[in-house]
Parts: structure tokens; sequence; C-alpha cells
């Protein structure tokens, strides 16, 4: 990114040398974003500021091309989606839509029969996160994404979680948009990505000029695109390795941590799920206990927040009673997570996790 920060600091739209200077290094680096998604030359691609920015502009696009023109009101996302699309879909309740959010089962996955149910004549959309980055499991596209063709619903997909961690068909998906954040893949933060596909119709969610085909205005951020385009390129060569030894490094955490601990719940294990995530309760421990003691060891865990719900109230709508609920902790490793890593955390946690069970049976007593 280094040069387009100091050298190469023109706007591409302008009509001189220091904007025409750029073409060649944007142009390769929307190749390299089309094949890493495994796009068509005829679809679309936007570059946002983030994975949140690019599920705003879905969803209020939508509104604008298909719920103005046709009445079709109705947005959907599930229950343990992310605050972007529950949040942009509680906005648009503002302006006469209706938002609703469709149940998951004990797998946290959205059935076909749940979301038939929740369909009616009136869905424009239906928002959804394909991996949950906190839980793990995996959405059922196939069957959802039929039942949205055969019914004229277009399906959004927020994709952060799965690009780079599994290999998938773009075609075979269904989606008709997919968006994800750039910094969650290791590229520059304040990036993200927009994909359309050829043939929907996507207005502009930030208006003001002709930049990026009249999509989103504001000189295109050259660093960021070049800073994005190569951590997807790395993140296409690892994609292997993520699903095979990343995946072996979660599983020997997880079983590393059951051996001391027996007593610990494991979510979503025998399911398809995300290679590089898991969810897990410790008996009578408080997660925002043991998330502040293991930060203070250097070991960094999740129980949501920001975009991402609550870790609880996403287990508890998948059928996990409330005190299990509140005593899970979500951890997630990377390509850049090593053996070392696993052998270092695992009696950490364990560690912590026994400290405090103790304390709260004092407490008790």
């Amino acid at each position: 990114m280094m040069p387009f920060l100091t050298e190469m600091w023109g706007t591409p739209s302008a009509p001189h040398q220091k904007g025409q200077e750029l073409y060649s290094a944007i142009r390769d680096s929307y190749k390299q974003l089309y094949s890493f998604l495994g796009a068509k030359e005829e679809d679309t691609f936007v570059l946002t500021s983030s994975g949140s920015e690019a599920v705003n502009h879905v969803i209020h696009s939508v509104y604008r091309e298909t719920t103005l023109p046709t009445g079709k009101n109705q947005f959907l996302t599930s229950k343990v989606d992310e605050a972007p699309a529950i949040m942009a879909v509680g906005a648009l309740e503002r302006l006469g839509c209706v938002g609703k959010m469709v149940p998951v089962n004990n797998q946290g996955l959205v059935t076909a029969e749940s979301l038939a149910t929740a369909l009616s004549p009136r869905t424009a959309l239906l928002s959804l996160s394909w991996g949950n980055g906190l839980t793990g499991p995996i959405q059922p596209l196939g069957e959802l994404s039929a039942l949205c063709r055969q019914r004229g619903i277009l399906l959004h997909l927020e994709a952060t979680h799965i690009l780079g961690k599994l290999m998938f068909s773009l075609e075979e998906t269904g989606a008709d948009f997919i968006t994800f954040n750039g910094d969650q893949l290791h590229g520059p933060r304040g990036t993200g990505g927009l994909w359309v596909r050829h043939g929907v119709k996507c207005a502009p969610f930030i208006s003001g000029g002709s930049d990026q085909g009249g999509l989103r205005a504001g000189a295109l951020n050259v660093p960021g695109l070049v800073g994005l385009a190569a951590a997807c390129k790395e993140g296409a060569d690892s994609v292997d390795y993520i699903c095979t030894e990343i995946a072996r490094l979660r599983d020997k955490l997880e079983n590393g941590i059951i051996e001391k601990i027996p007593e610990t719940s494991l979510f979503f294990r025998n399911q398809e799920r995300l290679p590089h995530v898991t969810s897990m309760a410790f008996p009578g421990v408080s997660n925002e206990a043991l998330l502040f003691l293991l930060n203070r060891k250097g070991i960094c865990a999740s129980i949501g927040g920001g975009h991402f719900q609550q870790l609880a109230l996403m287990l508890i709508e998948s059928g996990i009673n409330e005190k299990t609920a509140q005593e899970a902790l979500s951890f997630s490793l990377s390509r850049y997570t090593t053996e070392q890593d696993i052998d270092e955390a695992i009696p950490l946690i364990v560690e912590s996790v026994i400290q405090l069970q103790k304390l709260s049976q004092k407490l008790v007593s």
C-alpha cells in the first residue's frame, strides 16, 4: 500500500497523469477481488469502508429499487444475525417497512420450514450471515436460496467469516448480494466489499458523484483497494490450510480443555461449522469474569458486542438454557495461530476456569 500513500497519491477520476498512473494497479486489484469471490466479469463490485456499510448499502438499495416501486416491504434476517443487518432493517421500519427475525433451530440454523413460515407476498429481502463468527454454524444455503428464488425474494449473504475459510461456488450460493468486512480477512482496517450479481439492481448508498460506476460517491480508496486485494490473494492461498491445519488446532484446543475440565459444554461440534471458531461454556463461571481474567493473561476471547449480538443471546435462541449461555465464551483462530499458541493457551484457560470455579463455590458456601 505504501506507494499509493506516498508517491502515487492521485485521484483516479482526475484527467491527468497522477490519476492515470493508478489505472494498472486498480485494474489488477479488481481482477484479484473478482477471482477471490469467483465472480463473473459482468458482476458488480463496490469497495466500501466496512462490512457494516456494505450491509446497509444492500438493505437500503433493496428498499429504493424494490420496495418503493413494488410495495414489497418485508425484510427478513435471523435471530442470530449481526447488528448491521438487524439495525438497518430496524431503521426501515420507521419508513413503513416490516422487519422480521426468523428463528433458528437447536443447531443455530435457519431452516426452510422456519423461513417459509416467516415469508409473505410482500417479502423483499432475506439478509443472512452465512457463517456465525461467534458460534460457528454455517447456514444451509441450498434449501434457503431455492426457496428465495421460488418466491422471487432477493438474498443477501454476509460472508466475512466464510471468505478465505471455506471453498465455495458463488453460483451455487444463489445469492444476489454478498458483503464482507476487509480487516477480518487481514486486509486494511476501513475496507469492505459488496458484490452484486449481474442483472440485480443496486442503488447508491452514498450519493454525490460518478465514482465506482455511480454506486459510491467519494474518491476511490486506492491504497485500501490494493491492500484488500493483496489480503484476499493471501486468503485464497490459505483456504486449504485453514480447513485442515487450523481446524486441527481448534480441535486440539477443544480436546485439551475437555480433558482437564470434562464438564465443559462444547456447542455445535457435531455439525458443519467454521473451521476456525469454537464456543464453549464452563459450569459455575461467569463469562464476563473469565473474559477479564483471560485478558490479563494475554488470551483474547469474546462474548459478543460490537457488530455481534451478545453470545449468550445467540445461544439462548439456539435452545441453550440461560444459565449455560451466560457461562459461554467464543474463541477464534486465524491462519497465523500456531501449535505453540494452543499449547500455551490450554493450561492458562484451564487454570483460570478452575480458579473462578473455586471462588464461586466459596461465595455460595
